[in-house]
C-alpha cells in the first residue's frame, strides 16, 4: 500500500493560496485512501489509469490543463525529471521533489511571497 508523503501536511495551508491539482501515474484504488484525506483541498485529480495515458506523455498534462485557471502560474512538482517534458511544453514551471522533502520549503516560500503580494 502506498503511504502519504510528508508534504501531505502542507496541502491545507497551500490550498489557502493556490489551487492544487494532483496528477498521478497510478491506479485510483492504490491511492484512493490518500486522495480521500486531501480531496477537500484539491481542485482536480488526474490519475493515469482513469484517463488512459501516463506521464511523461503530453496528453495527460493537457487533460490536467483544462482544470487550470487561464493565465495562472503553474508549478509542477515531480520526483522524476523525465516527467517535466510535457509540463514544460505547456509552459509550466517545474520543481524536482527531492527525497529529503526540502522542495516543500521552496513551495511554501513561493506561496508565502504570493500571499504577501496579494
Amino acid at each position: 500500500m502506498i503511504i502519504p508523503l510528508p508534504a501531505m501536511k502542507e496541502i491545507p495551508s497551500w490550498s489557502e493560496v493556490a489551487d492544487i491539482h494532483l496528477l498521478s501515474n497510478h491506479r485510483v484504488e492504490w491511492i484512493e485512501h490518500i486522495i480521500n484525506l486531501i480531496q477537500v483541498y484539491v481542485t482536480s485529480v488526474t490519475i493515469s489509469a482513469e484517463v488512459g495515458v501516463c506521464k511523461p506523455e503530453i496528453a495527460i498534462y493537457e487533460k490536467t490543463q483544462k482544470y487550470l485557471k487561464a493565465n495562472g502560474i503553474v508549478l509542477f512538482v515531480d520526483d522524476q525529471e523525465k516527467n517535466f517534458i510535457g509540463a514544460m511544453d505547456l509552459g509550466w514551471d517545474t520543481l524536482l521533489a527531492d527525497k529529503e522533502g526540502e522542495w516543500t520549503e521552496r513551495v511554501s516560500s513561493l506561496l508565502n511571497r504570493s500571499r504577501i503580494s496579494d
